[in-house]
C-alpha cells in the first residue's frame, strides 16, 4: 500500500557560518534549494521549503512550492520545528526532510531511503557507522505529539527525537556508495 509522503526542504537557518543565504547559492547553475527538491520531487506527493522569515519573499520569486514559516509556538527552534510545522501542514503519513544545503544530494539516495518505509517504525533513518542522519530521513506523522512535547520542553535536537521514536536505521552505503551526496555545505570555503 502506497504511504503519503510530504517532502520538506529544510531552509530555516541563517547561514552566519556561510555569510550569506545558503538556499540561494549556486551549484551548477542552479540554486543550492532547487537539488534538495530534485530529489524529493519523484517520491513526495507533496512538497513545501520551511524557511526563515527573511527569505520567505526570495523562495516566493524562485519557487511555487508553498514556503513555510516555523508555526509560532516554536518559530525559530531549528530542524525539529520546522518537521513539526510540515506535520501540521499535511495530512501525509510520512514527512522526509532534507536541508538545503546538500547539494550533491541525488534522487536515487532518497528514492531507496523511502523504500524502506516500515509501519512498524516511527523514522527512516541513515546511518554512517554509528552516526546517524536525521535531517536526510522520513519520519512518520505519529511523531507529532512526540516533537510538541520536546519543542514545548526547550528541546531542539533531532537526536532527542530518535530517542523517543522506533527508528529503522538504514546504512548509508547501502543507500549511496559514493559519500559526496551526503556532504552539506557548511562554509564559503567548504562551497569554493
Amino acid at each position: 500500500m502506497k504511504r503519503a509522503i510530504a517532502g520538506a526542504v529544510l531552509a530555516g537557518g541563517q547561514s552566519r557560518r556561510f555569510g550569506r543565504p545558503k538556499a540561494f547559492a549556486l551549484h551548477e547553475g542552479a540554486p543550492f534549494f532547487t537539488w534538495s527538491v530534485a530529489a524529493l520531487d519523484p517520491i513526495a506527493d507533496e512538497l513545501y521549503i520551511v524557511s526563515h522569515p527573511s527569505l520567505v519573499d526570495e523562495f516566493r520569486r524562485q519557487t511555487d512550492i508553498p514556503v513555510l514559516l516555523d508555526v509560532e509556538r516554536c518559530r525559530g527552534c531549528g530542524p525539529l520545528a520546522g518537521l513539526y510545522t510540515v506535520m501540521e501542514q499535511s495530512r501525509a503519513d510520512w514527512v522526509f526532510v532534507l536541508p538545503c544545503d546538500m547539494p550533491y544530494m541525488r534522487r536515487e539516495v532518497t528514492e531507496r531511503l523511502a523504500s524502506y518505509i516500515d509501519p512498524m517504525f516511527d523514522a527512516i533513518v541513515p546511518l554512517h557507522g554509528v552516526r546517524p542522519e536525521p535531517l536526510v530521513a522520513l519520519y512518520h506523522r505519529r511523531l507529532r505529539s512526540v516533537i510538541a512535547e520536546l519543542l514545548d520542553a526547550g528541546e531542539r535536537r533531532m537526536i532527542s527525537l530518535l530517542d523517543r521514536a522506533r527508528v529503522r536505521y538504514v546504512d548509508a552505503q547501502q543507500l549511496a556508495a559514493d559519500e559526496t551526496v551526503w556532504r552539506n555545505v557548511n562554509t564559503e570555503g567548504e562551497y569554493r
